[in-house]
């Protein structure tokens, strides 16, 4: 899991904290986060929503297996399920720079929307060339997996048992590609972690 990753292992306290204080709150008491635990705040929780993205991903490639090929509307089913992992990829694409662009405290207004991801890339090279790496690797494999969505989809298509096996497969070995990229940005920007 991505939250567990021990590139935030300097970011537990603030994050801890943090949760204590909103604890504290709904008990009646005050909230006064320092910048690190607001920091730390806003990492845990873009982390949260990569890794729901990421159980998703596996949620898909699961009713991929799972289609009968037997069934009248199996193809449909199929495109449905293809569909969302391929829609989820790209949002994992648009978190993972959003997660870079706050963790090096570029402007969220930047960082967000049309040409965010581009910004961010442009922002970290200077600095951090490991980071921007590693979101262009990450854009890179989502930019083949839809070059061979296009390739693959055909709307006569008949799933067989093979097809579907092979699809599933692909989408498990992809999903281990996805996680381990993101472990990998992670890893690029612990030194940043550790200066808060």
């Amino acid at each position: 899991m991505l939250t567990e990753h021990n590139a935030l292992h300097s970011l537990r306290p603030f994050w801890a904290s943090y949760q204590s204080m909103l604890k504290g709150m709904q008990a009646g008491g005050r909230f006064s986060a320092s910048p690190q635990e607001s920091y730390a705040a806003k990492q845990f929780e873009k982390l949260y929503e990569l890794e729901h993205d990421l159980s998703n991903l596996k949620r898909a490639t699961g009713f991929i297996r799972d289609l009968a090929p037997d069934s009248a509307e199996g193809y449909d089913i199929y495109r449905y399920h293809d569909e969302h992992f391929s829609m989820r990829f790209a949002g994992i694409v648009d978190k993972a720079h959003r997660l870079a662009g706050a963790s090096l405290l570029l402007k969220a207004d930047k960082c967000e929307g049309s040409g965010g991801n581009a910004f961010v890339i442009r922002a970290a090279k200077d600095h951090y060339p490991e980071v921007a790496a590693h979101l262009e690797r990450l854009t890179a494999l989502e930019g083949n997996h839809k070059k061979l969505r296009k390739a693959a989809v055909a709307p006569e298509a008949s799933m067989q048992v093979a097809d579907i096996a092979l699809e599933a497969a692909y989408l498990d070995e992809l999903n281990s590609k996805i996680a381990a990229a993101l472990a990998a940005l992670l890893l690029t920007l612990k030194p940043v972690y550790e200066l808060i």
